[in-house]
């Protein structure tokens, strides 16, 4: 089995921002049809990429493990002052552009796939998606293809704690209407930007929920466009919002409180505020899994701390139908300059992960059936 701090950097070594997937879509798949009885295959995700599945089932009737790691990274921004795709080690920490997320995470996933495989205890799945730095689109497209397991666990950075569970998160769109005047005149007319900018403030009072778990919600305006270049009243608006949110709120009752929250202000501008039409996957529900079936037995083996996360990702559409965890190492700098993950923290990761495969191999009479 190859070392997983060298084959992190085999990956980090790789290309593959958001969109650009292709050559590592390749090496992945290369890498573990070599897996003894593996059965590899690239499932297109039209005008994203491929996503990689490779699956090594011993027997129908016995327990999946499905490993899942995102193949995606951000683009290169501004600021780095190392080469992003050149990984370096400094210390504790290994530099590169992904090399927290999610390299490292699909390492161990590889690695943890190659030695569950060998084990012969279980079935196991591994499934490489793409665009979860966009839509999620990738993952939507396996879980459409039907794949399934009895727990899905994807390596995230966690920061070295087993994730039970994660706020959900919904986008809406508002479009603000006032009315055009001569810009020296404003009075004459309604400024769609500056109601727009009413609403933003009157955000802050958006009643959020509090879960034991998860946390409280959170509101923020992304985006807002607007203005013409004459000397004009602006008469539109854009606005895009974010809405992390908590089990026992509801995407309907969210977009009540910001129609309500427009209708405060008493505002002589018109506010058409729905979800955001141009997104092309599912929004992403919240969700708790802690107790659901084989997650708590991961939990045991790899020991430590549990969390819960505060934002979404390809586990948010993974739990809506099987359960899952994520567990990955501590890594900075995520979608900044100059992302690293510590060296440590993913070594402890794929040792959890190899005392959990260990643990279902020494009590194989529990997971299989009896022959």
């Amino acid at each position: 089995m190859e070392d997983v701090l060298e084959l992190t950097k085999k990956l980090v070594s790789i290309p593959s921002t958001i969109g650009n997937t292709h050559e590592i879509e390749g090496f992945v798949v290369d890498s573990l049809s070599k897996v003894k009885e593996a059965e590899a295959s690239l499932l297109p995700v039209k005008g994203i990429g491929n996503n990689v599945v490779v699956s090594v089932i011993h027997d129908t009737s016995w327990p999946t493990i499905l490993f899942n790691g995102h193949l995606d990274t951000v683009e290169v921004c501004k600021g780095w002052e190392r080469d992003p795709f050149k990984p370096e080690t400094q210390g504790d920490s290994l530099y590169g552009l992904g090399s927290a997320d999610m390299k490292s995470g699909v390492a161990i996933a590889m690695l943890a796939f190659e030695h569950l495989a060998g084990l012969g205890c279980v079935n196991v799945r591994f499934a490489g998606s793409v665009d979860e730095e966009g839509d999620s689109a990738g993952a939507f497209a396996l879980l459409d293809s039907g794949i399934s397991a009895d727990l899905c666990l994807i390596p995230e950075p966690s920061g070295g704690k087993v994730m039970m569970g994660c706020r959900g998160r919904v986008v809406f769109e508002a479009e603000v209407r006032g009315t055009s005047a001569h810009g020296s005149r404003p009075g004459d007319g309604v400024n769609a930007i500056n109601e727009a900018s009413r609403l933003v403030s009157e955000l802050d009072n958006v009643p959020l929920i509090k879960h034991p778990q998860l946390g409280t919600g959170s509101v923020c305006v992304l985006e807002m466009t607007g203005g013409t270049r004459t000397l004009s009243v602006p008469d539109t608006c854009w606005m895009k919002i974010d809405r992390h949110y908590v089990t026992g709120e509801t995407k309907d009752s969210m977009l009540a409180d910001i129609r309500n929250a427009a209708a405060k202000l008493g505002s002589r501008a018109s506010f058409d505020i729905s979800y955001w039409k141009q997104r092309p996957t599912p929004f992403l529900d919240p969700y708790i899994t802690e107790n659901e079936g084989l997650v708590r037995r991961f939990a045991e083996a790899v020991g430590g701390e549990s969390s819960y996360g505060k934002s979404v990702g390809d586990y948010n559409a993974f739990a809506k139908v099987m359960p899952t965890a994520v567990y990955g190492p501590m890594g900075t700098n995520w979608h900044a300059p100059d992302e690293h993950v510590s060296i440590r923290s993913i070594e402890e990761c794929m040792a959890g992960y190899m005392r959990f495969a260990d643990s279902l191999a020494d009590n194989k009479p529990f997971i299989a059936p009896q022959h």
